[in-house]
């Protein structure tokens, strides 16, 4: 039987990668998309805050 030579289906291609992974720059770039995420999350929470704010002041504007 022959070894798959599709790099999606076999890791069998005789293509060795692993020598040349940056294990560091991977770290590097798992910090900054972690760093992304939680500034987009205090960004929605900040929104959010301010979408409540501005429902409450507009029904105490409609009781007027």
């Amino acid at each position: 039987m022959a070894a798959p030579t599709d790099p999606v289906e076999g890791s069998v291609t005789g293509d060795d990668t692993s020598g040349n992974f940056d294990i560091s720059r991977f770290q590097q770039l798992l910090d900054r998309l972690e760093a992304s995420k939680k500034r987009q999350q205090r960004q929605r929470s900040v929104e959010g805050r301010r979408d409540i704010f501005a429902q409450g002041l507009a029904g105490m504007m409609s009781n007027f």
